[in-house]
C-alpha cells in the first residue's frame, strides 16, 4: 500500500486516503461512509487468454459483457479467475483497481473506464480493501500513463 502512497507524491497527485473495516463486496463498500463515487474494477479476458482487460464501471451499474464483446471485436469475454488475477496483479480479487496494475509487469492488462466517469472524483483500494484512497479519475490516468498501462473510455 505503501508503493501506492509514494508513487502518487511522485507524481504529485492530489488524493485523500481513508482507513475503514476491510470490504469485501460492493455492498459492503456502500457502508463505508465516503463521498464521492463508488467504482468496481472487473477483470476480464478473451477466450485464447492472451487479451486482458480491466473494466471500471460505477459500483450499482450491471456490466453488459455482449456488449463489449462488440465494442472490442472479441468473440467472446469472460471473467478472469481468480488464480489469473493473483497471477496478474498479486492481490486476490477483493483488492483489486487499477492501483494492483503497478504489479502488473507484462503490462497486458488494458483499463477501461466507463464513459459517465470522466473528471469525477473516485475512489479505490489501494492494494488493500481496508483503504480507501479518492482522487480524480484524471489522476488515475496520470497513475497509469506512468506505468505504462493503455487506457481508454467506452460508453459501458
Amino acid at each position: 500500500m505503501q508503493r501506492i502512497f509514494d508513487k502518487l507524491d511522485e507524481l504529485k497527485i492530489n488524493y485523500k486516503n481513508f482507513s475503514h473495516n476491510p470490504t469485501f463486496t460492493c455492498a459492503e463498500a456502500r457502508n463505508v461512509e465516503i463521498p464521492w463515487k463508488r467504482v468496481k474494477s472487473l477483470l476480464l479476458n478473451n477466450k485464447s487468454k492472451l487479451k486482458f482487460f480491466m473494466i471500471v464501471l460505477e459500483d450499482e451499474k450491471r456490466l453488459d459483457v455482449k456488449k463489449l464483446q462488440k465494442m472490442l471485436w472479441e468473440a467472446k469475454l469472460s471473467f478472469m479467475s481468480w488464480d489469473l488475477i493473483f497471477e496478474k496483479t498479486g492481490v486476490e480479487i477483493w483488492h483489486i483497481s487499477p492501483f494492483a496494475l503497478i504489479n502488473n509487469l507484462e503490462k497486458d492488462i488494458k483499463v477501461i473506464f466507463d464513459l459517465e466517469l470522466k473528471d469525477e472524483e473516485v475512489w479505490f483500494h489501494p492494494l488493500r480493501n481496508d483503504n480507501t484512497v479518492v482522487l480524480n479519475l484524471g489522476s488515475m490516468e496520470i497513475f497509469l500513463k506512468d506505468l505504462n498501462i493503455e487506457y481508454f473510455y467506452l460508453e459501458l
